[in-house]
């Protein structure tokens, strides 16, 4: 089939949320180089829901890699490959490294019960069950969001990125502002969390605690996200006064109205960050052991303490840039995703280098707003 006359496509992506986020904008791109064409996603439950919030998409699967090793999760599975079995796709693109034995054997599956006759994804010499391949080059060799653009790219979308936009309902807005009112101080949201796969990109709650602080004596509305597991490692930045909890209070949809009304998001290598930027908002990633090479924010720019003055961008992922980091997604191997007892590349990055970035794109903005 020619590249052009797609009119049923697949994406793969079964990851969480911040995974998940970086893929829209080339998602994006495909919708607009494929507008009649049927979009459906295979994601985890958690990705599936910021999906279902994506105009371009039109149907989605849930899969839980955690449940596959179970019974019900291998029935789901069978399921699940019966249905994409049906469904005759025209072509399929796969966003996923081909890093370990466990997942190329799940996504070799996936795309084989589609029978479908063009299946593109990334190929780091293992790929041979793709038809169309895309180099490979490891982790860092360019941000996971462009590896994302070369995938599609090579189904015939352009090359160029745009932001996507999110469809959000009217009831998680009017929550979104009971819950921050109407945010005329300039709203700051402060996420200190991060995903189960690697709690070692935790910046310490302390250094938030101090960053909030003299936010709000500056006159700054700060609110903390986060799911309610997160809330006892949360709890000396929540005592802060002036600070707000939004933690546990928020589902996706109300969460994305909340961002979107952010004058600064400031949080860890996280989903809310990832998030954040392909909303558009004004971001300060903290990058510890994880690779800003491979996951900065969309259209991020890497910066440590000694160039943060000289960037203009509104999107940093800021990092201290030890010679011992990053740990975790280097080259073509995971890592250390647990980190180093030391933790010396998150401790080294003060909370007076957070609060200079915050400061520097808060007030970037109020001035781009007069």
């Amino acid at each position: 089939m020619r590249i052009g006359r797609f009119e049923r496509m697949l994406l793969i992506k079964i990851a969480d949320l911040g995974d998940a986020a970086i893929t829209l904008p080339a998602i994006h791109s495909l919708r607009k180089a494929y507008p009649q064409a049927s979009l459906h996603v295979v994601s985890s439950p958690l990705g599936t829901e910021l999906y279902r919030l994506s105009p371009d998409i039109d149907r989605c699967f849930v899969l839980e890699k955690s449940r596959l090793k179970r019974p019900a999760g291998a029935l789901a599975l069978a399921r699940l490959l019966w249905t994409l079995r049906r469904q005759q796709y025209d072509a399929v693109a796969l966003f996923h490294h081909l890093t370990t034995n466990a997942g190329r054997s799940l996504y070799r599956l996936l795309l084989a019960a589609t029978a479908s006759p063009v299946r593109a994804g990334l190929d780091n010499g293992l790929g041979t069950f793709l038809t169309h391949r895309v180099p490979d080059r490891g982790f860092g060799a360019c941000p996971e969001w462009d590896y994302a653009r070369a995938v599609v790219e090579a189904l015939g979308a352009s090359p160029l990125l745009e932001r996507p936009r999110l469809r959000v309902p009217d009831a998680a807005f009017r929550r979104a502002q009971e819950l921050v009112g109407d945010a005329r101080d300039g709203l700051v949201v402060i996420h200190p969390g991060v995903g189960p796969f690697a709690p070692a990109r935790r910046w310490p709650i302390e250094s938030f605690t101090t960053v909030a602080r003299e936010l709000t004596r500056q006159g700054y509305q700060v609110v903390v996200t986060g799911t309610v597991n997160e809330e006892p490692e949360a709890r000396p930045l929540l005592r802060t006064p002036g600070v707000t909890s939004l933690i546990g209070r928020t589902d996706l949809a109300t969460l994305v109205a909340v961002l979107q009304q952010a004058k600064l998001v400031i949080g860890n290598d996280s989903g809310v960050t990832h998030l954040a930027a392909v909303l558009g908002r004004p971001t300060v990633a903290i990058f510890g052991p994880s690779n800003p090479d491979a996951w900065r924010p969309f259209e991020a720019e890497i910066v440590t303490p000694e160039t943060l003055t000289t960037t203009r961008a509104s999107v940093l992922a800021l990092t201290a840039a030890l010679p011992c980091a990053p740990c975790c997604y280097v080259g073509f191997r995971v890592g250390r995703p647990q980190g180093c007892s030391t933790r010396t590349c998150l401790i080294d990055l003060h909370p007076d280098v957070v609060l200079r970035a915050a400061l520097q794109l808060l007030e970037g903005d109020r001035d781009s707003s007069w």
